[in-house]
């Protein structure tokens, strides 16, 4: 008798094993393995406009304060910077929108960069405006760095992947 409960228990088991590779339950009719455990497939979040428009004001505060405090701008200059600033930022998002090439979107875009960096300039007294040229010269510094990082990291990718001879 023991024999036999132990042979109907082995049985039991291994049958139970093979049949968990099937993935058969109450809820799915699938045969074979379920590859889809652990996954998630869900939309990327979207934000809505009140949210994109809050984190760019959000932005441009963040800006300005690093402004004022770096370039000691008074309270018109920080408010004449900042709207020249918003501006530039809406003709920005109306180029960005429009049915143009990227070359076109580029040209245009750098050129309206370069009036509003010349008009928050005509705001500024000589002090400040040789702290302001420094303060965009290290940004474009620190940019530059972070996309020399990323190819120098896609070089060693490349290189990695590239046969030994």
């Amino acid at each position: 008798m023991k024999t036999f409960k132990i042979f109907v228990l082995s049985i039991l088991f291994t049958t139970a094993g093979a049949f968990a590779q099937y993935g058969n339950n109450m809820y799915t009719k699938n045969y074979g393995v379920n590859r889809n455990i652990g996954r998630t497939y869900s939309a990327p979040p979207t934000s809505s406009p009140a949210e994109i428009e809050s984190n760019k004001k959000e932005q441009l505060n963040k800006f300005m304060e690093k402004l004022k405090k770096e370039l000691t701008l008074d309270e018109l200059q920080m408010i004449a910077i900042q709207n020249e600033i918003e501006k530039n930022n809406k003709n920005i998002d109306i180029v960005i929108k429009k049915e143009t090439s990227d070359d076109e979107k580029s040209k245009e875009i750098t050129s309206m960069m370069e009036r509003t960096d010349k008009l928050v300039n005509s705001y500024l007294n000589p002090i400040q405006k040789e702290k302001y040229k420094a303060l965009i010269e290290d940004s474009k510094k620190k940019k530059g760095d972070k996309k020399d990082k990323k190819s120098k990291k896609e070089d060693k990718n490349t290189e990695e992947l590239k046969p030994e001879d």
